[in-house]
């Protein structure tokens, strides 16, 4: 089942039945796991359970038995984040696994917790709710620990006066002081509250479901910040069961990186509906215009990688010998530095094109200047429904899913004779 035309070989897809927002993303002892909003016996939005699938690289995933299920955990299980207490601040802790904590609900936050490694859950205090967001609407707890004041920090969409998050803290995850609100017209469902560095100093990223998001400051209790309008983590933002949605960062990363995935909800098959984005690895970097998060994939990629092909040094004149390929990895880096007019493009399996205007400096019509000596690196992750595309060291990241025809051709063409300074195309094995 899992080798359907249209079906993504290195995109996480449930085995069968719907699925939409990553939930209580997590690293505990060597495997990462995504739970994720499933209705195991439809293809269209249902009677909500969280799903679950580990992976040992972020790359591998397999497939476990649904972690919370409407019949044994009380509560509408919609969206929400998870943690590992690795230091029992919950007092939850019985035998050698340290609390897994996953928190949701509607209309109030409710706490299930995992005593054997996140495979299975039980409902903490019969299910009743332990956090009281305002307003007549809320859902998507989040939930993040916050070390200058050692306390654990809760972000939850709510409509109160309008859409806006509201905050709350815990010394154990149990009890919890709504602090203060913040509130933007923009901001709309699933938050995502990071911090990340910038420039020797720890900021704190506010994202929401349709990957808007601002830089602040966040004291423990409430969050600040100057910025009047959000950026986007894509350059391509949508809503609901779009190409990219409620992307959920993991939390009790070994190495420190803020990872994310998001929803994409635009690639079906006979029996499953939904799947989920590739992993990227973010950053906080200064720029001129401000603090911006840049997006790559995941280093993991690379265990993929099966037969390469390279080409250039070499002066591109109106197109390169064809490519072939259908699931692949593709990095082009070319000379601008002489070039003022004219544009190259990429047709990707006669579906998709991809086009940089060299005078104009846009990349499928979003601004993306060349470096400073000129050079300007593409790619391109290609599936079969899916296409992410990543330029200027993550400056840009656009996610899609795409309905590839059956061709495997990749045509690489430009309307001016410009520099190829390198081309490395890696065909990629599945998953599955």
């Amino acid at each position: 089942m899992y080798d359907e035309d249209n079906r993504g070989q290195f995109h996480f897809s449930p085995r069968s039945g719907w699925m939409n927002d990553p939930n209580g993303l997590l690293h505990y002892r060597g495997t990462y796991h995504f739970y994720f909003q499933h209705a195991p016996d439809s293809l269209v939005w249902d009677t909500m359970h969280w799903g679950h699938a580990t992976s040992p690289d972020l790359v591998h995933w397999q497939q476990q038995a649904n972690a919370l299920e409407p019949a044994t955990h009380p509560g509408d299980l919609w969206s929400g984040g998870g943690v590992v207490d690795g230091r029992n601040t919950s007092g939850l802790k019985d035998g050698d696994h340290d609390p897994i904590l996953v928190f949701s609900g509607t209309q109030g936050v409710r706490m299930f917790y995992s005593l054997d490694g996140g495979m299975t859950f039980s409902a903490y205090d019969e299910g009743r709710i332990i956090a009281q967001p305002s307003g007549q609407e809320s859902r998507d707890p989040k939930v993040v620990w916050h070390e200058p004041s050692q306390t654990w920090a809760m972000v939850v969409w709510s409509n109160d006066n309008g859409n806006g998050a509201d905050f709350f803290v815990s010394p154990d995850l149990r009890t919890w002081e709504r602090t203060s609100r913040y509130v933007t017209d923009w901001f709309f469902e699933c938050p995502d509250f990071t911090p990340m560095p910038l420039d020797g100093e720890v900021v704190w990223v506010l994202r929401d479901a349709r990957g808007s998001y601002v830089v602040g400051d966040f004291d423990g209790r409430e969050f600040r910040t100057d910025w009047t309008e959000p950026r986007t983590i894509t350059a391509n933002p949508g809503g609901a069961a779009g190409h990219y949605y409620a992307a959920q960062s993991f939390d009790n990363m070994p190495d420190g990186r803020v990872v994310t995935m998001a929803w994409q909800g635009l690639n079906h098959g006979k029996v499953w509906t939904g799947n989920a984005s590739f992993p990227v690895q973010q950053r906080l970097v200064a720029t001129p215009d401000g603090p911006r998060v840049f997006s790559e994939p995941v280093d993991e990629l690379a265990s993929l990688r099966q037969s390469t092909t390279t080409r250039g040094p070499e002066l591109l004149e109106t197109q390169l010998e064809p490519l072939a390929g259908t699931t692949y990895e593709l990095e082009a880096t070319f000379d601008l530095s002489e070039a003022s007019t004219g544009s190259f493009t990429f047709r990707l399996r006669s579906t998709r094109e991809v086009t940089y205007d060299i005078g104009a400096g846009l990349l499928d019509g979003v601004p993306v200047p060349p470096a400073a000596d000129g050079s300007l690196t593409i790619r391109l992750l290609v599936d079969r429904g899916q296409l992410a595309v990543f330029a200027a060291d993550g400056a840009y990241y656009a996610c899609y899913n795409i309905d590839f025809t059956a061709d495997d051709s990749i045509e690489l063409t430009t309307t001016v004779p410009l520099p190829l300074k390198s081309l490395t195309l890696h065909q990629l094995a599945s998953i599955w």
